[in-house]
């Protein structure tokens, strides 16, 4: 494939179906491209050309002469930028690669991601340094547990997708549903329950589901009535610790409690759809429209936050700090505390970066550094 005709499937994609999902973007553009589709804003709109155009049409990642570079200026201030109290550091990579950042444990402790985009393999960063290529599996990482259990999966050309657990050097392959083929995990909690998805030929031909620690397979009920039945695809994108897990069915954002119960979670005024990302403690975190948005699960209301992209908040944490990706270019990637106090994020020379994942306690993220066409991964460390 060469850059223009990626820049066409990205341009043709109507709603990609995870943060950091170069193989999904991808094959939504070809089906939408084939039905000679419109580009639209709404639900996630842009986010391919964000997620996807950035690190592969426009510039592969890579590492500095030593792999690390130093924090930003004293006081966390970028050149030309607000104040922040985060700085970052390049994480290292291996001479000659490329690679993605995708997921954090919930300490801080570990970075997950894949090495080149074009042929990835998951591997797993501890403060900086490359640990490991992650060993008997294949494929990118989308979430690392407490326990330094790592959920990923790996997909052939067809973009047909088989999600995988590795606990320690064990490989648990995640069981299919029956009438579905493929397997897609998004997210991992504290018991090692894994939400997700599963589709079957078409990847909009998808429901939820979550997965127990031994990899077998539950569906979650799709509540009737609920979004646009024009939209096909149902999906899992975040777990809770108790087992909260929220999503979007037919393309508005759905919570189902530990229960299973699901009900839809409200839009600000004027918005008609949008996704559930994450939950922590009682919040969850999304997108609708062109805005990041967090719910309060208990008191069932919603708060618009600046913009944050097309994935809008991609994160959280129990304390209500949302994390906003923001685009790589013109939207910053923020963190953005309960009381509304905003922390960008960008390089250690004020370069602008997009954020994927936050620990719980909201003081360690992980994402890429956008310079003109490249993209560096890396860390920031917050006070």
């Amino acid at each position: 494939m060469d850059e223009d005709e990626l820049r066409q499937l990205m341009l043709a994609a109507d709603v990609p179906a995870s943060g950091a999902d170069v193989r999904q973007a991808i094959a939504d553009g070809r089906r939408a491209r084939g039905r000679r589709m419109v580009f639209s804003s709404t639900a996630a709109g842009v986010a391919v050309l964000a997620a996807v155009g950035t690190f592969v049409a426009f510039g592969p990642m890579r590492a500095g002469p030593s792999g690390i570079e130093p924090p930003a200026a004293a006081g966390g201030r970028s050149a030309g930028g607000p104040a922040s109290s985060c700085s970052a550091a390049y994480l290292e990579v291996p001479a000659g690669t490329t690679a993605m950042v995708t997921a954090i444990d919930p300490a801080g402790n570990l970075v997950g991601g894949y090495l080149d985009p074009q042929h990835p393999g998951p591997v797993r960063w501890r403060e900086g340094q490359l640990l490991e290529r992650l060993p008997g599996v294949t494929g990118a990482v989308v979430d690392i547990g407490v326990d330094g259990s790592v959920v990923g999966y790996e997909a052939n050309e067809a973009d047909e997708s088989t999600g995988w657990v590795l606990i320690g050097a064990q490989k648990i392959e995640l069981a299919r549903l029956s009438g579905y083929r493929w397997t897609n995990p998004s997210a991992v909690n504290a018991s090692g329950v894994v939400a997700g998805w599963v589709h079957g030929e078409s990847l909009d031909q998808s429901t939820p589901v979550t997965w127990s620690r031994d990899g077998a397979v539950h569906a979650l009920r799709v509540p009737a009535g609920v979004g646009d039945k024009d939209v096909l695809s149902a999906t899992a994108r975040g777990i809770g610790d108790d087992g909260t897990v929220v999503g979007d069915v037919h393309g508005v954002p759905v919570v189902w409690a530990p229960d299973g119960t699901p009900r839809a979670l409200p839009l600000p005024a004027g918005s008609q759809g949008g996704t559930a990302w994450a939950v922590a403690g009682k919040y969850a975190y999304g997108s609708a429209g062109p805005a990041a948005v967090r719910w309060d699960l208990i008191a069932g209301t919603v708060t618009e936050l600046p913009r944050g992209g097309d994935f809008g908040a991609r994160a959280g944490t129990a304390g209500g700090t949302a994390l906003l990706t923001g685009d790589g270019a013109d939207v910053p990637a923020q963190r953005v505390a309960l009381n509304g106090v905003s922390d960008p994020l960008t390089g250690p020379r004020g370069e602008p970066a997009m954020a994927f994942a936050i620990s719980d306690d909201g003081t360690t993220i992980a994402g890429v550094v956008v310079n003109g066409g490249d993209g560096r991964p890396a860390v920031w460390h917050c006070r």
